[in-house]
């Protein structure tokens, strides 16, 4: 199974439910799929379904094997019976008494049925198929979806970082206030202006550990776990830079899902209307039965009657007419199978949309990356040097706070085209089934 398979990949098999609660563990992106893909519903019931449709895919589901079957009786009677002969006998008995045993074995086996037991058999094999395609997207979506929450984290993760060195910023202009007012050098407004603003960024931190516990309780929760498990994740996020839209392209022609699926019912409706022209021939069946029966009976002509023997032959049956409700059945076959093409044609130009969409995000992203880092370092190299101007007295307080601002804006506007980048990469990914590579 696809599931299985990308499982033991990974050789990173989920951990129970108590393990999880009761200590705080590294959670790889990998070992959070892995527990998503054991406990999400979703894909244990599309596996199951899966099982169901490979089940099916059988020669005797199809009709080619034939049937045999047992049948018996045995039964008893008490009549009141009289009883005339042809020259006037009578005879009257109460409450006679009689029993009968009767056994079968009754075979068939159609032969040929317009070679729609061959259709048959294509249409369980499509129908398998098809099972496996819906168990692959449902599976594609969930790595997705899981994706998606464990970046998350590591963004709010990361804004913690930057509010907790924006906070530790202020914590220095606090202390240098103070004691500048303490010993006389300093005025009280500038020490008050400095406790604000040290406040004003405690209060930003606890809204992002808000923010950051919140995004750990929703990942608990896409994996099936209680939301009081706790963890740690990776606190950066790599975006891949070599992504190329040719290759995504094709790939998504070749293996999304969700079009395989489309081609599948195309398939099955292609088949249907097959298989309701093949019932316009005849129907051939060998036949054969072994009967034996015997009957005792305490009043008649026969009291004991006992038959044995066996009989065969061939059927053939074939639909003459039927108020042109056969044709009527293939125009509409014929109708479904346009429309599961107009569906492909649609779904190819939705994925390409989808495709185009997303790699536009993730060059916008790549280019906003490359331009925050380099805005990230000059904002830092200015928070040092008016850190060191403020506290040898040459700067205002307001342009230390300026520039403190602009740090933490930047270090924001990086960590949110990362996690942008991420995003579009992700779902690249899965739109060009390669998602569980």
């Amino acid at each position: 199974m696809i599931k299985n398979t990308f499982i033991s990949l990974l050789l990173l098999p989920a951990l129970s439910f108590a393990q999880e609660a009761n200590r705080t563990d590294t959670l790889t992106i990998e070992k959070a799929v892995g527990i998503a893909l054991e406990n999400n519903y979703t894909i244990r019931i599309a596996e199951r379904e899966k099982q169901i449709s490979a089940n099916d895919y059988r020669l005797g589901v199809a009709a080619f094997l034939p049937t045999l079957g047992l049948d018996g009786i045995r039964s008893y009677s008490i009549n009141d019976t009289k009883q005339v002969s042809f020259n006037g006998d009578v005879r009257e008995v109460d409450n006679a008494r009689s029993n009968r045993i009767s056994g079968s074995v009754l075979f068939n086996w159609t032969v040929f049925d317009g070679t729609r037991m061959f259709i048959a058999y294509d249409q369980l094999k499509e129908l398998r198929n098809a099972g496996e395609e819906i168990a692959k997207v449902n599976i594609e979506n969930s790595i997705a979806t899981v994706s998606n929450s464990y970046y998350n984290i590591i963004q709010q993760q990361e804004k913690v970082s930057a509010f907790t060195d924006a906070l530790n910023i202020s914590q220095q202009r606090l202390d240098l206030a103070k004691a500048q007012y303490e010993v006389g050098s300093g005025s009280k407004l500038n020490y008050l202006a400095a406790q604000v603003d040290y406040n004003t960024d405690k209060s930003a931190l606890i809204q992002q550990e808000r923010l950051l516990t919140n995004a750990k309780v929703s990942l608990n929760e896409i994996l099936g776990r209680t939301s009081e498990a706790d963890f740690i994740v990776s606190d950066t996020i790599i975006v891949d830079e070599n992504l190329e839209l040719t290759a995504l392209r094709e790939s998504t022609i070749q293996r999304n899902p969700n079009l395989l699926l489309a081609q599948r019912n195309r398939n099955i409706a292609y088949l249907e209307t097959k298989a309701l022209k093949a019932e316009r021939f005849p129907r051939l069946s060998l036949t054969g039965d072994y009967t034996y029966s015997r009957a005792e009976a305490a009043v008649g002509f026969a009291l004991s009657n006992r038959n044995a023997g066996y009989t065969y032959g061939a059927r053939v049956t074939m639909n003459i007419l039927n108020g042109l409700d056969q044709n009527r059945r293939i125009q509409n076959a014929k109708i479904q199978r346009e429309v599961t093409d107009i569906r492909i044609d649609e779904l190819k130009v939705q994925l390409e949309a989808d495709l185009q969409r997303a790699y536009t995000d993730y060059q916008n992203s790549l280019n906003l990356i490359a331009l925050e880092k380099e805005n990230l370092a000059i904002a830092r190299q200015n928070i040092d040097i008016a850190l060191e101007r403020y506290k040898l007295g040459v700067s205002t307080p307001l342009e230390l706070r300026e520039v403190q601002r602009n740090a933490v804006n930047t270090e924001s506007r990086l960590i949110d085209a990362e996690y942008a980048g991420k995003l579009a990469e992700i779902e690249l990914l899965r739109l060009s089934s390669r998602i569980i590579q």
